[in-house]
């Protein structure tokens, strides 16, 4: 990887953690998430202009937009709902960690991708490892029913979305390259697209979902800054990633320096939202950030 993608991707986990813990702490739900996105990619649809025109852009493109916008809403739906049920600092590193092992598999299946050696699978390996040992605080929640609750289930859920935009924006950028637009340009026009897409596919949920429709007298409680604040930051996050993805060929480890925002999301929910420190909390994000290293050399 380029010292170029990893700075950019050093600086979207820092971005990443923070807007995470933001939004835990102003009750999470996908009305939230999806609108403060959307409200983001509003705020920066001029960078459409940037580099050749949209119509430029195949048919094909379009597609893989429309998947990945599904993707991003399914991500936060599964985050918004596993943190009004649960601790951000066990749950966002789950939903971060998953994808490190599922991403190079999916793509060495699907997509024809290389077959990583044996400490990129011995770094993956430590970082699940130590994502499972996180929820266990106390003696009492040394037990496998401890992984079974809705909370866990839908911090799954935006595995599985971070896994499916991951694979499906490399393909949307190859394509953006591939009709002209640079690294820099691709990743800075498909953020908006894909901030605009996602909301798009969030509208309908938010009107058949009672439970998202009584939150937005709340989101216009919060006031439009806000909104737009923590927009940027989903928003830009992304953006710096998908640059990123850009510049180098192996998606898995973009995917993985990624989750560096692990260890700091750990740190802001234990020091900012005062959540229970524990040894397991400990252990676990040490044992991450030594799977971090291996995959990251």
């Amino acid at each position: 990887m380029s010292p170029a993608a990893l700075t950019l991707v050093l600086v979207s986990v820092c971005m990443h953690a923070g807007w995470n813990v933001l939004g835990k702490r102003n009750a999470p739900s996908l009305a939230s998430f999806a609108l403060a996105y959307g409200v983001g990619g509003a705020v920066l649809l001029p960078l459409t202009l940037l580099g050749p025109a949209l119509t430029a852009l195949p048919s094909e493109f379009w597609v893989w937009l429309t998947l990945s916008g599904l993707c991003q809403m399914l991500y936060m739906g599964g985050l918004a709902w596993a943190y009004a049920r649960g601790e951000v600092s066990v749950l966002y590193p789950i939903a971060r960690a998953l994808p490190v092992v599922l991403v190079p598999l999916v793509s060495l299946a699907l997509l024809s991708s290389r077959v990583l050696d044996m400490w990129d699978g011995l770094g993956m390996a430590l970082i699940l490892a130590g994502a499972l040992c996180l929820p266990l605080s106390h003696p009492e929640a040394r037990r496998f029913s401890t992984y079974l609750t809705p909370a866990m289930g839908f911090a799954l859920l935006a595995a599985a979305g971070t896994v499916g935009y991951s694979l499906i924006d490399k393909q949307a950028l190859g394509l953006m390259q591939g009709a002209g637009h640079t690294g820099l340009t691709a990743g800075a026009v498909f953020m908006v697209l894909q901030a605009v897409m996602t909301l798009a596919w969030a509208v309908p949920l938010l009107v058949l979902l009672p439970a998202e429709r009584s939150r937005l007298p709340a989101l216009h409680q919060q006031g439009l800054p806000m909104l737009v604040t923590t927009g940027l930051m989903m928003t830009c996050t992304y953006g710096l990633v998908l640059i990123a993805m850009a510049l180098t060929d192996e998606v898995s480890y973009v995917v993985a320096l990624r989750q560096l925002s692990i260890p700091v999301g750990v740190l802001m929910g234990v020091l900012w939202l005062k959540e229970p420190a524990s040894r397991a909390k400990a252990v676990g994000t040490l044992v991450m950030v030594v799977g971090l290293v291996l995959v990251a050399l």
